[in-house]
């Protein structure tokens, strides 16, 4: 196995320094508030609700709580549940260079794994900086995999959480790599959910988050899997990109940088990350005082890439029919912009879906075929006016900005009908002291007691 991409992951990840650099200690503890936010809100709803309550009791123990819920589990339910509630509201964090969901598989198999383990908070925050980073660099150079039909999270999550997690356990080299390769034929997730308005998604990251620790698991029982899972002719970029694996040093060289969590990007709106630049870009060109009885249509327009993702459901729009297909629906979330100016998870009820007006708007919708591999998009007016607004797309190979008073107003508003102020005050100031924590276990507690209605 020396000779295998897992082997030389492991090897760099056992020689990592004992902490994470202190800038990735600090926006891993903004990724926690913005997690925790996310989680909260989606515990207040019925059907998330459910979904963590099952996971919880199909593996039961009492290993690890459900952050933000009154649960406990085995780590591998609680990761599945946490993995749940994260990714429920559609408002959870993204990793732009391969357009995935970063948090929704890293933060909960590590959140688990540490409390079952009492690590120290630093070293939760190393082993999910680890997490991250795999992540980060196993997508860069393919970049989105979602037009090949693939969520990009269920099939990078499982072998980049597997070594966080076998991190955690202090486990020797030859278990971390027997973890990730186990962890990748885990790897899956089909994207026709995008299409069929489906919400299986947060069941995705969900199976993800408990394949990682189950892998680790597994590794430590002497399971091996194939030596060369992601650089293998039938190995992982083979199969869900379509090419070669990069060069083995893009994984190992310099990793104890843990760079990964400094190119997470928080959602300001919950919607696909495919729709988000769109809402950026109408947010800055579009008049504050525009009435949306003044619009007659829209038009978006992108190359032959963006028409395969997006111009079907633009052109044949339909009505969605759950939070999730709504999240997904480029039509309905610019619809619900212009009528509102609002998409923030409490913006989708049944009332919303069923609104005259923003349905009326959404089907006003249409995709044209250009040259740009920026989308855009142009609201036509009654009176014959016309603006235009371009994509605000990130840029994917650089860090993202802190955001820091976008931040605490997205968590206030995500945790407003769970916390009052003091509450929600007291919870953030105890993520940003994790990297102090002795016991993850005693962190968790005592977050979950901030957490109580």
């Amino acid at each position: 196995m020396r000779d295998s991409y897992a082997i030389a992951i492991a090897e760099a990840a056992s020689a990592l320094p004992e902490r994470a650099p202190p800038q990735v200690e600090e926006r891993l503890a903004w990724t926690l508030i913005d997690n925790v936010g996310s989680m909260l809100y989606a515990g207040s709803l019925r059907r998330p609700v459910a979904a963590a309550r099952y996971f919880a009791a199909s593996a039961p123990g009492e290993e690890a709580d459900v952050l933000t819920a009154d649960l406990s589990s085995s780590q591998t339910g609680a990761a599945a549940a946490m993995a749940y509630l994260l990714h429920a509201a559609e408002i959870d964090d993204s990793d732009p260079r391969g357009e995935l969901r970063a948090s929704a598989v890293i933060m909960p198999a590590c959140l688990a794994a540490a409390q079952a383990a009492d690590t120290t908070g630093a070293a939760f925050l190393r082993a999910a900086g680890l997490g991250y980073t795999l992540q980060g660099r196993l997508v860069q150079s393919v970049g989105p995999i979602q037009g090949r039909g693939w969520m990009a999270s269920g099939v990078w999550g499982p072998p980049a959480a597997a070594a966080a997690v076998a991190l955690l356990r202090k486990r020797p080299p030859a278990e971390i790599a027997a973890a990730v390769s186990l962890a990748g034929s885990a790897a899956g997730g089909v994207f026709q959910y995008y299409f069929d308005q489906s919400d299986e998604k947060r069941i995705i990251v969900a199976r993800a988050a408990r394949a990682a620790i189950e892998s680790v698991d597994l590794a430590g029982l002497g399971e091996r899997g194939a030596e060369r899972f992601l650089e293998g002719r039938a190995g992982l970029y083979r199969l869900f990109a379509g090419t070669n694996a990069p060069a083995c040093e893009t994984f190992t060289d310099d990793l104890g940088r843990l760079e990964g969590p400094l190119y997470l990007r928080p959602k300001f709106f919950a919607a696909s990350h495919s729709i988000i630049p769109t809402l950026d870009g109408l947010q800055s060109a579009a008049p504050p005082d525009l009435d949306p009885a003044s619009v007659e249509s829209f038009i978006v327009r992108g190359n032959a890439a963006w028409s395969r993702i997006v111009a079907r459901k633009i052109n044949d729009f339909e009505p969605p029919s759950s939070r999730i297909g709504a999240a997904l629906n480029f039509s309905f979330v610019v619809a619900m912009w212009l009528a509102r100016r609002s998409v923030l998870p409490g913006d989708y009820t049944q009332e919303t879906f069923q609104d005259p007006e923003i349905i009326s708007l959404a089907r006003s919708g249409s995709f044209e075929v250009n040259d740009s591999d920026h989308l855009s998009i142009e609201i036509v007016l009654r009176n014959g006016e016309r603006i235009l607004a371009v994509a605000q797309d990130p840029d994917r190979q650089a860090p993202a900005p802190l955001n820091a008073e976008q931040r605490v107003n997205k968590f206030n508003a995500l945790a407003g009908s769970r916390l009052n102020e003091r509450r929600k005050a007291d919870l953030r100031a105890h993520c940003m002291s994790l990297k102090n924590a002795r016991s993850m276990q005693d962190w968790v507690r005592h977050a979950q007691k901030l957490c109580s209605d």
